[in-house]
């Protein structure tokens, strides 16, 4: 058959059949045999396409850290096409404005970041390796990372263009330190539940008619295999040679720099002195210099004549020196003196010095046995985050080509396979704290299919896979279990509805002449007597009391304006707004910087959404919804 095939290939049309197929490999690739020629799009924005790849990586970065329901929504996608819309709104018009970023200036920006550091040092190795376990290329991080940063100077320059006027924050002030006199009664639901009464039948209604009230929620067991750095090479002890090259090729790491302490005598000079006085002060140093070789006490001599008020007391002490730290005639001599030498007069912009070097530690190296503990955890972290990129590959094929079984990649990688506890959609102990983990467990196919779950990216240097050895569907708890929740629930209830209706019988009785206090005592409910209050000061009030308060109109002709507040569980409260006094006359300035604090974020929000709204309307926008 073999020789047939052969026979039928060596005619010329066979030839030119064979060039056809050819030269589109040549030119382009393998990837032009499968590439249909279209590239799917979920966006056009002013012709600039916006990729379902670029789409999809973008819902990627965000699963397991939103809610799954909400995450699968098409008013949740639609919600990241208009981010993405929005970005590269924000990347044209920065482009037309001027905007830009040199390769060298995102280069900088690049090795600052610390995922791609190792040893407090970028590396390139890393650099690709981390980018890789993303599935992204460098130059499509670069690029990426490029937009971000242009955009985000042409938001903070936006944000910082916003302003208030003296009116705006005349408003917000004179309604900061407005004061308003408040008197309440709380109608106490816990109180009236002692009184509430439920029938059996009652609670066999209620059980029957909210079915997903107590339900058991779904609940999986996984089986799972964890590739970490931290765990590779742990246990192995790197070698005398190892150790040692670390600790010649981390030298600076292991250095103590050495200390200077000097003392100074200065004879102080004005920064316009005259000749006649630069003289002056030079002949009283080179005098205190003198006495100083004859003997004199250094310290002595310092507290006598040095005109730094500072350090005379001190004999002249400066402390440790380093570099930087004194102006540079002066540091220059330090460091040329040697231990209990004394310099000659040093001139700078303050004067004439004499200077001591009255300490020094020389520069050393810590041996290698001090740190050879931390030689060898270095070594291990470093071999061990060498060997996780060196294995995440691998890990990452396994789990997927081999999907009913985790052993398989076990086996290979010499990795434990670990089994959770049980856990639901809203996550649990253990591992099933991470959403990333809870994603996975609950995707379609690990939950119904039985099969691994794809690689989870649970850290920089940590993968995880799981696959669901257990499961329990969703469930309703007996009625035996939940019959005295049922109990307080319907008291509950019934409580709320009586002090609501009680609330509104005593607004009807103040309303006609009656006191809210007398009202309050004779049904043994808390009272609180009439207190002034501000938005700012609250005197410790219920925040629902205080909102109705400041909602409440202005009395007129001194009769209060009385409210009923939803306290929620507690019950109701009658409000009794009693008088407003505005006294925005007397606001403090803190409190102007505060009201102008206060709308500032407010503006600059409203301006950029304003620009982002201005650069739509302008735009030439077409969404492709099918391929969302």
């Amino acid at each position: 058959m073999l020789s047939t095939i052969r026979e039928k290939t060596q005619g010329i049309i066979a030839t030119f059949i064979l060039l056809l197929v050819t030269i589109p490999f040549a030119l382009w690739g393998i990837n032009s045999y499968f590439d249909s020629g279209s590239k799917l799009n979920v966006a056009t924005v002013n012709g600039t396409d916006i990729s379902q790849a670029n789409y999809r990586r973008t819902l990627d970065q965000l699963r397991g850290r939103v809610n799954p329901k909400a995450f699968s929504s098409p008013q949740f996608k639609r919600l990241i096409l208009d981010k993405l819309i929005d970005q590269t709104l924000l990347s044209q018009d920065a482009e037309k404005q001027g905007y830009r970023l040199s390769n060298d200036q995102l280069a900088r920006i690049i090795q600052t970041l610390p995922n791609f550091k190792r040893d407090g040092r970028f590396d390139p190795a890393m650099y690709q390796a981390v980018l890789r376990g993303q599935g992204t290329s460098p130059q499509e991080f670069e690029a990426r990372l490029r937009d971000e940063i242009i955009t985000r100077q042409v938001e903070t320059g936006l944000s910082e263009s916003g302003f208030v006027t003296k009116t705006d924050i005349a408003n917000i002030v004179r309604l900061m330190s407005q004061e308003r006199q408040v008197a309440y009664a709380v109608i106490d639901a816990q109180a009236l539940m002692a009184r509430m009464t439920v029938s059996p039948r009652e609670i066999d209604q209620y059980y029957s008619s909210h079915p997903d009230l107590f339900q058991i929620p779904e609940q999986v067991r996984v089986n799972y295999l964890t590739l970490s750095a931290a765990d590779l090479d742990k246990n192995d002890q790197p070698t005398e040679e190892e150790l040692k090259k670390a600790y010649a090729d981390q030298a600076a790491r292991y250095v103590i720099p050495e200390k200077r302490r000097a003392s100074h005598i200065l004879i102080a000079l004005p920064a316009t002195a005259t000749d006649k006085q630069a003289k002056e002060a030079l002949a009283k140093i080179q005098d205190i210099a003198r006495q100083i070789h004859d003997g004199a006490n250094f310290a002595a001599m310092a507290k006598k004549y040095s005109m730094d008020s500072v350090t005379a007391a001190k004999g002249g002490d400066l402390g440790d020196v380093r570099r930087g730290m004194l102006p540079k005639e002066l540091e220059t001599t330090i460091y040329a003196l040697e231990p209990g030498e004394v310099s000659k007069p040093v001139r700078t912009q303050y004067g004439y010095h004499l200077v001591k070097l009255t300490a020094y530690v020389p520069e050393k190296r810590k041996p290698f046995a001090e740190v050879r503990k931390d030689l060898i955890k270095q070594v291990q972290r470093n071999k061990g985050e060498n060997r996780f990129f060196d294995l995440s590959e691998k890990f990452r094929n396994i789990v997927y080509e081999q999907p009913d079984s985790l052993a398989p990649a076990a086996k290979a990688l010499g990795l434990k396979i670990q089994k959770s506890d049980w856990f639901s959609r809203s996550g649990g102990p253990g591992i099933a704290a991470n959403p990333k983990v809870v994603q996975a467990a609950f995707e379609p196919d690990v939950l119904s299919q039985a099969r691994n779950s794809d690689a989870i990216d649970i850290s920089d240097d940590a993968l995880m896979a799981v696959r669901v050895v257990d499961h329990r569907p969703v469930g309703r708890k007996p009625l035996a279990q939940v019959r005295a929740e049922i109990e307080r629930i319907l008291k509950q209830e019934r409580a709320q509805e009586a002090a609501h209706k009680l609330g509104e019988e005593w607004i009807h009785e103040l309303n006609t002449g009656g006191s809210l206090e007398a009202l309050a005592r004779k049904r043994g409910f808390k009272f609180q007597s009439p207190k002034e209050i501000t938005r700012q000061k609250t005197a410790g009030i219920d925040t629902h009391i205080i909102d109705a308060a400041f909602r409440a109109p202005r009395p007129e002709k001194d009769k209060p304006v009385y409210d009923l507040v939803d306290l929620g569980d507690r019950g109701f409260a009658v409000l009794a707004l009693k008088g407003v006094r505005d006294e925005s006359g007397k606001a403090e300035a803190g409190l102007r910087e505060q009201a102008k604090s206060l709308l500032m974020p407010r503006r600059t929000t409203n301006y950029y959404a304003d620009y982002q709204a201005g650069l739509r309307e302008k735009s030439k926008i077409k969404i492709y919804s099918d391929q969302l």
